[in-house]
């Protein structure tokens, strides 16, 4: 019954801390106004237009969003493991629908209970195992996450790989596979995370021959199996390269425990850090910083030398591999680049898969976080233990009420409607027309793209766009697609049926090849070229080939 109680007090600190910090508007299938900006806006465009695009191969694939840049569900980081099966059933859905906010109350809830179970299973108390459950549920890294690379912030993948390595009981032959199977459907970066704690789980159990070496091979091979068809079934192998710049600048900075990154201390000042290295935000909290002084001034922290034995060395060179990774190439201290490592060859390439090296901390963050908890409680009474962390957390809290409470003091009211700056009758007369297609000149990918009012008209009325904002975009296919933009310039070769948005150049370009039927001009804030389709704009104000006077 004890146990019973703990269990459900970690679920009811999750839904607690999901409802405080999100709050219940984010549930209703129908809203999205808070998924309108930045990122979070680029999974929901990719997630509504795989939801209308036929099913494909892979079962991932998105053809729509891109055209000849589409790639899959996977690669706009759209959650395969909640799209998927919601298109399977889509036609019963509403319009919109969004499944977010039950993400972020799902990663809540499991962030609470994986880091309530590895805090007893480090032989921690109850009420002791719950705190530390608070703890992980306030941890800076996994609330910055939730409203910024939505997929990502299911650093609950991590807390159940770390449970699976840290039971006393080893886990059952399917555990891993089926984990493995469920992360590699929802972000590429938390799956080499588990991967590396998995191949440590395999080490210490062989160790402590827990499992013979056939028993080992099954799993690797199970669990491998598992992983590359689910990567290839959400499409994660979709494109001809995974690669992508920034590495070496997405980075974790060596004073990471204490940068505050403003929003997560009112007390700690904010250190000078890499403009880029808010992917590596790992700041403990002061609860924890406390706490692990504490640990140093009582002595605590010489129970660590259990750390060089079989059941936790494979696991501590795990993670301490990863944050060395972390670091990337170029080591930054402060504001400052401090050394820079020569690169070459293969760690090129992982190196641009992995280009946001610095989230590679999360396990060894973890680690901290919750043994901070469990040292401390076993070095004191139960009473006194209990007393400090518990003060310790509310401080945290208090402290950094200004990073867990921003998404709820400026989330706007729900709605099932985006707003715009496409409002002009033009664009629907378009739709009518036939045109079936919105594209740009030059191409306009990635971050800082006008992806979002374009996108939203489109998949909102059944049409292709090449202007997208995905993680990751074929390097051949981008430069083909330049090829063909700039040959439509020379030769006058538009599609039909077809709005291009352009910029003055192109524009300069484009009149000389316009005929008289051909529409050119500035609606909205965006230069439109549509082939024949000067009538577009009959009796608007408009007219056709007024940006030619602009």
């Amino acid at each position: 019954m004890r146990d019973l109680l703990g269990g459900l007090a970690a679920i009811g600190l999750g839904l607690a801390s999901f409802f405080v910090i999100f709050g219940w508007w984010v549930l209703i299938p129908t809203n999205i106004s808070f998924l309108d900006v930045g990122d979070r806006a680029m999974h929901t465009l990719g997630w509504m237009f795989f939801r209308n695009a036929a099913w494909g191969i892979p079962p991932g694939a998105s053809p729509h969003l891109g055209i000849e840049l589409a790639n899959s569900i996977a690669l706009v980081d759209g959650l395969p493991l909640f799209a998927i099966p919601l298109k399977l059933i889509a036609q019963w859905l509403p319009t919109p629908f969004q499944y977010w906010g039950y993400w972020w109350l799902l990663c809540c809830l499991l962030q609470s209970v994986f880091a309530y179970l590895i805090a007893r299973e480090m032989g921690a108390r109850r009420r002791i195992a719950v705190l530390a459950a608070g703890f992980a549920l306030i941890t800076p890294a996994f609330i910055f996450r939730l409203t910024l690379h939505m997929a990502l912030a299911g650093h609950w993948v991590i807390l159940a790989g770390l449970y699976l390595y840290v039971r006393r009981v080893p886990p059952r032959f399917y555990a891993w596979p089926l984990l493995l199977g469920i992360v590699s459907a929802i972000h590429a970066y938390l799956l080499a995370m588990v991967l590396a704690i998995w191949i440590a789980a395999l080490v210490q159990r062989l160790w402590l021959k827990r499992i013979g070496w056939g028993r080992a091979a099954a799993e690797i091979l199970v669990g491998a199996v598992v992983a590359v068809i689910v990567l290839w079934a959400v499409g994660f192998f979709y494109t001809g390269s995974l690669g992508s710049y920034g590495f070496g600048m997405y980075r974790l900075n060596l004073l990471w425990p204490f940068i505050s990154y403003r929003d997560w201390s009112q007390i700690i000042p904010d250190l000078p850090h890499g403009k880029y290295d808010y992917e590596g935000i790992s700041f403990l909290g002061i609860g924890i910083l406390v706490l692990l002084g504490l640990s140093i001034l009582s002595g605590a922290v010489l129970k660590l030398k259990v750390l060089v034995g079989a059941r936790w060395l494979p696991l501590i060179v795990a993670v301490v591999f990863l944050a060395l990774c972390a670091l990337s190439n170029k080591i930054g201290f402060l504001d400052q680049d401090v050394l820079t490592l020569p690169m070459g060859g293969p760690l090129d390439t992982i190196g641009g898969i992995f280009r946001s090296s610095g989230r590679f901390i999360w396990p060894l963050l973890y680690i901290v976080t919750i043994g901070s908890v469990v040292l401390l409680a076993r070095r004191f009474s139960p009473g006194w233990s209990l007393t400090v962390i518990a003060l310790a957390f509310a401080v945290q809290v208090v402290d950094s009420e200004p990073g867990w409470h921003a998404f709820a003091k400026n989330v706007p009211a729900p709605a099932s409607v985006w707003p715009t700056t496409m409002t002009s009758p033009l664009w629907d007369r378009a739709v009518a027309a036939g045109y079936t297609r919105i594209r740009s000149i030059p191409v306009d990918v990635g971050f800082g793209s006008d992806f979002k009012d374009p996108g939203y008209f489109a998949v909102s009325h059944d049409m292709d766009i090449d202007i997208v904002y995905l993680g990751r975009i074929d390097d051949k296919a981008l430069d083909a697609l330049k090829a063909r933009e700039a040959d439509a310039l020379l030769t006058g070769d538009f599609e039909p049926h077809t709005l291009y948005l352009l910029d003055d150049k192109s524009a300069l370009a484009a009149a000389q090849r316009a005929t008289p039927a051909d529409l050119l001009a500035t609606v909205d804030g965006h230069i439109v070229f549509a082939r024949n389709g000067a009538f577009l704009v009959d009796g608007l104000g408009i007219a056709p080939h007024a940006a030619l006077a602009d």
